[in-house]
């Protein structure tokens, strides 16, 4: 008994060690991405003309999820418009995904990072009518 209860910790411990080790180092929301990097900070409010779309993208940089993937998570007022799974190349790792805001969907936005069914991290932000 005690040593199929050893076998089993073990077993969980080494299953959840990637999920305690999954760091995101740096993330931002940002008009576009050159070489791998964000050139600008929309921080936490994107303007769109009225009648137009807005490209914009979420860079997310991971540590310690080498050949693991992640999925960035695009929500509008609570309702899941873009789910974007991203592969991670190595220990250090650059990626991003991108959304179109329609000037039609105002309001509360928020971009998920996650990692299987954990929560890395969460971005809000505001999409803002120009007229």
């Amino acid at each position: 008994m005690f040593k199929s209860a050893l076998l089993i910790a073990t077993l969980m411990s080494l299953g959840f060690s990637s999920y305690s080790a999954a760091q995101v180092e740096r993330s931002q929301l940002t008009e576009t991405i050159e070489q791998q990097e964000p050139v600008s900070d929309l921080g936490n409010t994107v303007t769109v003309r009225a009648g137009e779309l807005k490209k914009v993208f979420f860079f997310t940089q991971i540590s310690h999820l080498a050949n693991q993937q992640i999925t960035h998570r695009w929500i509008y007022q609570g309702s899941e418009k873009a789910a974007v799974t991203l592969n991670i190349g190595s220990e250090n790792w650059r990626t991003y995904s991108s959304k179109i805001l329609p000037s039609y969907w105002p309001g509360e936005w928020q971009v998920q990072v996650w990692y299987g069914d954990l929560q890395l991290l969460r971005h809000d932000f505001t999409v803002v009518i120009e007229p």
